[in-house]
């Protein structure tokens, strides 16, 4: 489970403008950055969503390739326009695309899984 340490951990990268943990079931469990509590829940629930739609791409691509390695998915990233969500496990933090660096990111983020 993410702390507030380890949310503000996420929130000193580069380019990060809000950080959270969500459940599998898309609820919202903490957060912290420059975001409301509502933008916060559609967030969460955005980032489980697709999570468990990258698990079942996955889930289905091995299936049918008979290669192993895709499932589970531990971490994911999904951008557009100026901003990218960065997730690993239940943790993501939301950043900036032209000031993240991805590296630090995903080694950060892969502390919490």
């Amino acid at each position: 489970m993410a702390t507030i340490s380890k949310l503000k951990e996420l929130m000193s990268l580069p380019g990060a403008v809000a950080a959270g943990e969500f459940a599998d079931d898309g609820r919202l469990i903490a957060y912290y950055g420059d975001i409301d509590e509502k933008s916060a829940e559609i967030a969460a629930m955005m980032c489980a969503a697709n999570k468990l739609m990258g698990n079942m791409q996955a889930k289905g691509w091995s299936a049918y390739t008979g290669e192993g390695g895709f499932y589970p998915v531990l971490g994911f990233a999904v951008a557009g326009g100026k901003y990218a969500a960065c997730i690993m496990g239940n943790v993501g933090v939301f950043v900036k695309l032209d000031q993240a660096d991805f590296d630090k990111v995903f080694e950060t983020l892969s502390k919490y899984i």
